[in-house]
């Protein structure tokens, strides 16, 4: 654990204990650094691979699993490309038994067309609905102190489907490049943006770290074993370090301290059978307090989240209406993908919750949609989890 835990705490955290070390210095009148700045470069997919290890050893340690004593299968599940980067977070005890059994390195049809389905709707996520939101939201998002209130409330509605396209479009590539090669990878989303409370918001959005913080934080930490006020504190707890997991920036600090305090809330409601918010507003409340912590999310620093939710909330000193910041040649398309976005992830089924036998018209409709992506590659255009 201290291995693990050492080569992440550096590669990725060094130079924000670093920096916030020679701030608190700066204040408390010290002219020298505290630290030297280090030019580190992260590892790719370190913190994946990282967690997945650590998984492995707490399993062995606590007797919930055996030891594998095939290494290229431990290795092969260690670094397994598809979901390499962006996830999801697989556990041993599904994957290695896979790469140990024979019948994973015969070619099979109908998983391999599974893949081929999940795999371009995945990408169409990604390149015609993400990406085409980014189009406006990065600008939007680099000129925080000039926007208007209207383009801050699109900025934060366009990155909370961005966000959500861009993730559970990887995913679904991941799921289908594994089906491809006969690996089942577990569901990742499940229409996230429906859920009714942010309880059951996590057990929707990105499930696989979701259950990983439960089993081996949360749990370990005591879970709910040690009275309620434990309860919160090991919520509260969990969700920081989720935050701070996926960036080394107090943005994310508050954006998971934000869901900790609502996690807590909801189980002190829970505990005392309290139901104090009527079923019709209890989705649109959830999904407000979401795409508020999305504002931390996205943020480049604390300063930028005031500014931007000031202007969310009208507390800026100006009032202002106009969509100049907006592109002309993106604005139309920007309110359709938008619209498009909303009624996908709230009134149709997810990737998961579809029918995928084979057929000539869904053959011909996936040859189609992948051409039309391959359409858009022709800039960068790297997924947001990448970062993290």
């Amino acid at each position: 654990m201290a291995c693990n835990l050492g080569i992440l705490a550096f590669f990725k955290y060094y130079n924000f204990f670093a920096d916030s070390m020679n701030g608190l210095g700066g204040a408390l009148g010290l002219s020298e650094q505290l630290l030297p700045a280090l030019k580190l470069v992260l590892p790719i997919g370190i913190s994946f691979y990282t967690f997945q290890s650590m998984s492995y050893v707490i399993d062995v340690y606590r007797r919930t699993s055996e030891a594998h004593p095939h290494l290229l299968e431990f290795a092969g599940y260690v670094t397994l490309f598809p979901h390499q980067i962006s996830g999801p977070l697989v556990r041993h005890n599904t994957i290695v038994p896979q790469l140990e059994a024979s019948e994973t390195y015969f070619f099979h049809s109908e998983n391999f067309w599974k893949g081929c389905y999940f795999f371009v709707f995945g990408l169409a996520k990604k390149m015609l609905i993400a990406d085409r939101l980014a189009a406006v939201v990065d600008p939007l998002v680099h000129s925080l102190g000039s926007i208007s209130n209207t383009e801050a409330w699109l900025a934060m509605l366009g990155y909370t489907m961005q966000l959500y396209f861009d993730f559970s479009g990887y995913s679904d590539m991941a799921v289908g490049l594994g089906l491809m090669m006969n690996i089942q990878f577990p569901q990742n989303f499940n229409s996230p943006y429906k859920s009714r409370s942010i309880t059951e918001f996590w057990q929707r959005w990105h499930i696989t770290l979701s259950s990983w913080l439960r089993d081996y934080l949360y749990i370990s930490l005591g879970g709910n074993r040690r009275g309620a006020l434990l309860t919160y504190r090991n919520l509260l707890i969990t969700m920081v370090l989720g935050g701070l997991w996926h960036g080394a920036n107090w943005t994310y600090v508050v954006w998971g301290f934000l869901h900790g305090g609502v996690l807590a809330v909801e189980r002190y409601f829970k505990d005392r059978n309290w139901k104090v918010i009527p079923r019709f507003l209890q989705g649109p409340l959830t999904f407000a307090v979401v795409c508020l912590g999305w504002v931390f999310f996205r943020a480049p620093t604390m300063h930028d989240a005031g500014v931007w939710l000031s202007k969310v909330f009208f507390v800026n000193s100006e009032l202002t209406w106009d969509l100049i910041h907006i592109p002309i040649k993106h604005k139309d398309r920007f309110f359709a993908l938008l619209l498009i976005g909303l009624f996908a992830a709230f009134c149709t089924k997810n990737t998961w919750e579809r029918n995928y036998k084979p057929g000539f018209w869904r053959a011909l409709l996936l040859a189609v949609l992948f051409v039309i992506c391959l359409s858009y590659m022709g800039e960068e255009s790297p997924f947001l989890y990448f970062q993290f």
